[in-house]
C-alpha cells in the first residue's frame, strides 16, 4: 500500500493539474469511493463518503460502508477454509474534520495538502461451527459468534488531488491515533467441554491464521478464559479514494 500510495503521488504530480483560476471552491459537494477497505480487508467490502466544504479552506467529511473479510489463501494460492461453515460481516465508519493549508496550497480547497481530526470506528462480525474430527468421526461440533472493534480518534495529514475540476485523488498519507480494541470470541459446545481444554486455544489459533491482519493487531496480547481481548494502543490510518464533485 505504501508503495503504491507513492506511485500515485508521483503520476499526479507528473499531470497538469488544474482545479480551478480562482481560490473559491466552485463545487463545494464530494462524493468517493475509498479502494483502501477492498485491498487491506476484502475485494467484497465496499465503502463510500461524502465531503462538504464548510468555510473556504475547511471541509467536513463522512465514510460508511460494509465490510467483508477476504478468504484466507495459502502460500500456493488456494483457498484455506479453517471452518466447517463460516458467516464474516463488518461495517467502517468515520469522520474527519479538514483544514486545508492555505498559504501552501496554489488552488483552492479540496485540492491540496490538509491536515485535521478524525475518528472512526470499524467493527467485524463472525458466525461460525467447526466439527471436531477423532479417528473418522464427529466427536463434537463449536459454533462461535465473535466480534472485533476499533475505536479510533487521531489526527491525519493528506493530499487531495483535484482534476479537471471534477475528478479527485484522495490520499490519506498519515494518521496517528490512540486506538481501543476488543475482541470477544465466544464458543459453544454440543457437548461439555472442559474450560481449560488445549481446544479453545486451537479454535482462537484458527481465527487468527484466518486473519492474518486481525492477528497482527492484536501481536502480543493474550486472551482470557473466556476469549476477550481489550485493551488501548496506538492506530494509524492511511487510504486512498477516488470522488466526484458537484
Amino acid at each position: 500500500m505504501r508503495i503504491l500510495l507513492i506511485l500515485i503521488i508521483a503520476i499526479s504530480l507528473s499531470l497538469d493539474i488544474n482545479a480551478q483560476d480562482t481560490l473559491v471552491s466552485k463545487y463545494k459537494n464530494t462524493i468517493r469511493w475509498n479502494m483502501t477497505p477492498m485491498a487491506v480487508v476484502g475485494p467484497k467490502s465496499l465503502v463510500l463518503g461524502y465531503e462538504r466544504m464548510v468555510k473556504p479552506w475547511q471541509s467536513f467529511s463522512i465514510n460508511i460502508g460494509y465490510l467483508e473479510l477476504a478468504p484466507y489463501v495459502n502460500e500456493e494460492g488456494e483457498v484455506v477454509e479453517f471452518f466447517d461453515k463460516s458467516k464474516d460481516r463488518g461495517i467502517d465508519i468515520s469522520a474527519d474534520y479538514r483544514f486545508y493549508f492555505k498559504k501552501r496550497n496554489k488552488f483552492a480547497a479540496p485540492d491540496g495538502l490538509y491536515w485535521g481530526p478524525y475518528a472512526a470506528y470499524y467493527g467485524l462480525w463472525k458466525d461460525a461451527s467447526l466439527n471436531i474430527i477423532d479417528k473418522g468421526a464427529v466427536k463434537n461440533t463449536a459454533n462461535m459468534t465473535g466480534s472485533f472493534n476499533m475505536i479510533s480518534g487521531g489526527v491525519q495529514l493528506g493530499y487531495q488531488f483535484v482534476i479537471k475540476e471534477r475528478f479527485t485523488i484522495d490520499l490519506i498519507l498519515m494518521g496517528p491515533s490512540l486506538t481501543y480494541y476488543s475482541l470477544d470470541a465466544n464458543i459453544d459446545f454440543e457437548l461439555d467441554v472442559d474450560p481449560n481444554d488445549p481446544i479453545y486455544k486451537e479454535i482462537y489459533d484458527k481465527i487468527l491464521a484466518e486473519s492474518p491482519a486481525l492477528a497482527n493487531f492484536i501481536k502480543n496480547q493474550e486472551f482470557s478464559a473466556g476469549g476477550r481481548l481489550k485493551f488501548l494502543s496506538y492506530g494509524f490510518r492511511y487510504g486512498i479514494q477516488l470522488g466526484y464533485r458537484f
